[in-house]
């Protein structure tokens, strides 16, 4: 997995997306040759509004609690897919985790710290991914769990 920038034009302006996708080799509708083919795992939004590093510690940390699904050769898009399913119900939670607007990276340790606060908040999330779906539900339950905390 990997951050993926998608430039796209809109009238006479430029916006850059952010998300999480991962590469795989499969063939699209018709004829055609199969080649390396990204799919987008979950959107962090526009650029402007995420914190560029913290997102980058979320997609490690995402492909490290994403669920594993047994494959076969050919079947690398529809496990992709499957997983794509998953980390899409928590999608609001990861980009309010990324979100310039709550600065979490200015309230958490460096790393190896970093990376383990973060793969707990996820698998939490996983878990219970109903939990607490809006933006301000998000960070009112991060404060809490930040509050009182040294970190």
């Amino acid at each position: 997995m990997y951050l993926r920038r998608n430039k796209v034009r809109c009238g006479e302006s430029r916006r850059t997306y952010l998300s999480i996708a991962h590469n795989v080799w499969w063939s699209g509708e018709g004829n055609r040759r199969a080649q390396s083919r990204p799919i987008v795992v979950a959107s962090f939004g526009v650029e402007d509004n995420v914190d560029i590093e913290l997102a980058r510690d979320l997609v490690q940390v995402v492909e490290k609690c994403a669920p594993k699904f047994a494959t076969k050769r050919g079947e690398g898009k529809a496990a992709t897919m499957r997983i794509a399913q998953e980390i899409r119900k928590i999608e609001p939670f990861l980009k309010a985790l990324a979100s310039r607007k709550l600065n979490l990276a200015q309230h958490l340790p460096p790393h190896p710290e970093r990376a383990a606060i973060l793969e707990a908040l996820i698998r939490d999330r996983l878990a219970e991914p109903s939990v607490g779906a809006r933006e301000e539900e998000i960070l009112t339950s991060l404060r809490a769990r930040f509050e009182g905390a040294t970190l």
